[in-house]
């Protein structure tokens, strides 16, 4: 919403205006109860209520189409706030240490595996070259 308050005329007139549709949906209200009108009454009532949904629809539509959403986003939103709001939130180290962690720990087997391999290889030349029997 704007910045700028309404005049005090036109608060008022809309004060107004809203009361007296307030007061009006009060009678007609009553006034679909009664056997005789009631019925044709509440056709009427849902008849106009669906045309006026149609004609919202269709307005709505128009207006955003005319929109430019990107420039209202820009003039409305303080997106540099909520993009430090965004990262605000995200705990990088922990991210950074997770994704360490795991890599750090499949080199490490990996290094573990291949010393083990290079262990039995050294030991099995040895013993061919000591004369000893295979493990």
């Amino acid at each position: 919403m704007s910045d700028k308050a309404l005049p005090p005329a036109v608060a008022v007139a809309l004060g107004v205006v809203a009361s007296a549709a307030d007061g009006v949906a009060v009678v007609y209200r009553g006034v679909e109860g009664l056997p005789m009108v009631g019925s044709w009454l509440r056709r009427g009532r849902l008849d106009l209520q669906a045309r006026g949904e149609r004609v919202l629809a269709a307005g709505i539509e128009t207006i955003l189409d005319e929109l430019d959403l990107n420039a209202l986003a820009r003039e409305r939103l303080d997106l540099i706030g909520l993009a430090d709001e965004v990262v605000d939130g995200i705990d990088l180290p922990a991210i950074i240490r997770q994704s360490t962690d795991s890599v750090t720990a499949e080199v490490m087997s990996d290094v573990r595996t291949q010393g083990e391999r290079a262990d039995d290889l050294v030991s099995g030349f040895v013993d061919r070259l000591l004369g000893r029997e295979p493990r």
